[in-house]
């Protein structure tokens, strides 16, 4: 088996989100033959059902995978094009600013994508890429989602505020606590790493900045537990809750 990376996707919920959502894309999946579990079995019935290639593979050891047609990085031009043609009158958009670690960027992708976003941005100078650990952690976010990968955020970040969506950031420095505000508006949320948190002049573009905790002990969050708290608030206030 020799699939490059472009073309590769590994673990039961990537493989999963794939069959279910995009299964067009899939040439054929590779199973381990060292498992003969209920899990699998379903894989396999799902992609049989459609069609899909099944081959065992010995080299294969615990997690199937699929190799599927290579599919473009969607960028600036892809999101306007996106918030510009969106049905949706009360769009969420999800803005990643700073997170290297790509498991942490994975789980927050994951967040989004269970809070029902309609877009994440991903600041491609600022942030990690795309990579096969941001997959498996993403538990198939990555393969639900629309992601946009852009080179400018502050021009991205313009263009939002021009098609009325609100700006919000998030720093432990804010003085204002998330749970004050009004979020049933089209809105974008920002979100940067643990460490030194949004850029700056990322901040300074926002129309509101939010802090995510008053406690006295520990006034911050991990990001993927953060992006999560902010985003169900954010879906419960546009769900009438």
């Amino acid at each position: 088996m020799n699939i490059k990376e472009e073309e590769k996707r590994e673990g039961f919920h990537v493989v999963d989100a794939l069959l279910k959502h995009s299964p067009e894309i899939i040439k054929k999946i590779f199973i381990p033959d060292s498992r003969n579990d209920e899990r699998l079995s379903s894989l396999v019935s799902a992609a049989e059902s459609l069609s899909i290639d099944v081959e065992v593979n010995k080299k294969i050891k615990q997690h199937p995978i699929a190799k599927i047609t290579p599919q473009p990085t969607l960028g600036n031009k892809d999101l306007k094009e996106f918030i510009e043609s969106s049905a949706t009158e009360n769009p969420t958009v999800f803005i990643v600013d700073n997170i290297i670690d790509p498991r942490n960027l994975g789980a927050c992708i994951r967040s989004a994508v269970a809070a029902n976003v309609d877009a994440i941005i991903i600041n491609k100078h600022q942030c990690s890429p795309i990579t096969s650990t941001v997959r498996k952690v993403s538990c198939g976010g990555t393969e639900v989602g629309s992601i946009f990968t852009v080179s400018n955020l502050i021009n991205v970040i313009k263009f939002l505020k021009d098609q009325g969506i609100e700006i919000i950031g998030t720093s432990e420095h804010s003085e204002d606590i998330y749970t004050s505000m009004d979020f049933n508006t089209p809105l974008a949320l920002i979100v940067g790493s643990e460490e030194t948190g949004i850029r700056q002049k990322t901040l300074d573009a926002c129309n509101h900045v939010v802090n995510l905790s008053d406690s006295e002990l520990i006034n911050s969050l991990n990001v993927s537990v953060a992006s999560g708290v902010v985003l169900f608030e954010i879906k419960k206030h546009k769900s009438g809750l």
